[in-house]
């Protein structure tokens, strides 16, 4: 006798939406809260100058160090009080649910609980604020804490149907703390708060000195940064309640639809719903009914890390020249593009693939999209990140000379397409999902060589083209030819024909053979797999 099994994708087998949202957090507050300190402490480090030296003396490094430390601390440091804080006045105002007039509710919670199977139980205490609505919160010095409101509590002594939207409002909270979102949480808020007080000191700094960093400009694009950091953070608040309804809803989904339907809240304009930091019900509810939605890529969500790429870019240059000097023009834009690619590569390849397994095919559309996407917040945030540094081996924003705008964009567009055919070759065998750690195994590597090495061509294309430019443009200073046709034959030559590019075509073209290769060896799992009983 045989039984088959359903074609269930496995969602679980892909990086999850909220990892990505808190590193592209993590990338965007850590390195601005750094750009900051820097920039203060130099503001304040002594001149370390030889005997008889008046001029280009550097500054002392042990101010410099000490002064870094101490204004990352007064930027980081707000993130985890303010949210130590917030949870001891949840805490004060709230009492043990032991100690609260609803009869039978700590057992029926504490059932609950037990059915999730927590490693660590949580707390259940009553908080008034909270009436209708329950939410989770702890971590830190904290032992995770349940929430509940004195209303929804109430609901479990009405009717059958109120019982049941009472046992999934717990369980979609439960379920944060059963997929330990709620550390991330955590961490995410620290970074909020810290994201939001590291611009508004920079702003009061910048205030006090009107010609430091170049005045109004500056104080709109710290305005810029704030903003992308708060898109990203309220991203990751919304994808972290899309999980947590999953979860609750495995054991009763038509009750936690109840339960958004009671809310009464529909969907919104798609540019007003990015806004939010609570999805509304109707997105819910949408998430609920297919699960697969989630893998789903937005296409805001790639300019977003598109433009966190281009911020880390430029932010990381300017660090890297105050520490290491212009003595080797090669060094900080190798670097810079090598570190910020692998990222964005890999951002890039979890987006594209995520999505293809949700679909089950990726148009060419969706494709270009992503690519001139990526491109467009690349180059939007290079223009957007601060800058200190005025010398001509700086790069104030992506040159707009057509040469590297083209390669830009055509270079984005071959790496989304090349991921796009190693995703697709893979799916036609594992439409499901079920083997996705042994194609990491041999895409990751892959996707890593390409992506850097593409990255570390434009980004030292862009540099050596912006440091071309500023120098022709000097007075008494004459170039025999324009500087895009000199810095695109300096590129060509340097990375043209020899072992690197062998070695990135070679891999461009064996990896998809081999997985195909593969794929004709191994028979299609479009029909359901049976399994002898």
């Amino acid at each position: 006798m045989t039984a088959c099994r359903p074609p269930v994708l496995t969602i679980r087998a892909f990086p999850s939406d909220l990892a990505l949202m808190l590193g592209l957090l993590a990338a965007t507050v850590l390195t601005g809260d750094l750009f900051f300190s820097l920039w203060l402490a130099d503001r304040e480090a002594p001149m370390d100058c030889a005997f008889g030296q008046f001029m280009n003396c550097p500054k002392e490094a042990g101010a410099m160090f000490s002064g870094t430390l101490k204004y990352l601390a007064l930027l980081l440091g707000p993130g985890p009080l303010i949210y130590y804080v917030a949870t001891l006045r949840s805490v004060q105002r709230s009492m043990p649910l032991a100690d609260a007039p609803f009869t039978g509710a700590t057992p029926a919670v504490r059932n609950l609980v037990r059915e999730a199977g927590l490693q660590r139980e949580p707390t259940v205490m009553v908080d008034p604020n909270a009436r209708a609505g329950a939410y989770v919160t702890g971590g830190f010095l904290w032992p995770p804490l349940l929430m509940l409101g004195p209303e929804l509590l109430a609901m479990r002594e009405k009717d059958e149907h109120s019982h049941r939207i009472f046992e999934a409002v717990v369980r979609h909270e439960i379920a944060h703390l059963r997929s330990g979102d709620l550390r991330s949480y955590a961490v995410m808020t620290a970074l909020r708060w810290s994201n939001l007080l590291a611009g508004a000191f920079t702003a009061y700094v910048l205030a006090l000195s009107p010609g430091e960093l170049g005045g109004f400009p500056t104080l709109v694009r710290i305005v810029l940064l704030i903003t992308l950091g708060e898109l990203i953070a309220r991203a990751y608040l919304r994808f972290r309640e899309y999980h947590a309804d999953l979860h609750a809803g495995l054991a009763d989904r038509d009750a936690l639809m109840a339960a958004l339907d009671a809310q009464g809240e529909g969907t919104e304009a798609k540019l007003r719903s990015w806004l939010r930091h609570h999805p509304m019900g109707g997105e819910r509810r949408g998430a609920l009914e297919v699960p697969e939605r989630i893998l789903a890529s937005s296409r805001g969500i790639v300019f977003l890390g598109g433009t966190t790429a281009g911020v880390l870019l430029a932010t990381l240059q300017d660090m890297l020249l105050r520490f290491y000097g212009p003595r080797d023009k090669f060094f900080s834009p190798f670097l810079c593009g090598l570190l910020v690619g692998l990222g964005l590569t890999m951002f890039l390849a979890f987006t594209l693939w995520r999505h293809h397994w949700y679909a089950g095919t990726t148009s060419v559309m969706r494709t270009v999209s992503t690519a001139v996407l990526a491109a467009a917040g690349l180059l939007a945030g290079t223009w957007t990140a601060l800058y200190t540094r005025g010398s001509s081996f700086g790069i104030f924003g992506f040159p707009l000379a057509p040469s590297v705008l083209t390669a830009l964009v055509v270079g984005m567009l071959l790496l989304c397409g090349w991921l796009t055919l190693l995703g697709a070759q893979w799916f036609r065998v594992d439409p499901h999902a079920e083997r996705i750690p042994r194609f990491l195994r041999v895409a990751v590597p892959s996707a890593c060589l390409l992506g850097g090495w593409l990255f570390v061509v434009l980004w030292t294309w862009a540099v050596l083209l912006r440091s071309a430019t500023l120098l022709c443009s000097q007075p008494g200073h004459t170039c025999t030819s324009a500087a895009p046709e000199l810095v695109t034959a300096f590129i060509t030559g340097r990375f043209g024909p020899g072992p690197v590019l062998v070695a990135v075509v070679f891999v461009a073209l064996a990896v998809p053979l081999a997985i195909r290769s593969w794929n004709l060896r191994k028979p299609r799992a479009d029909a359901c797999e049976c399994l002898r009983t």
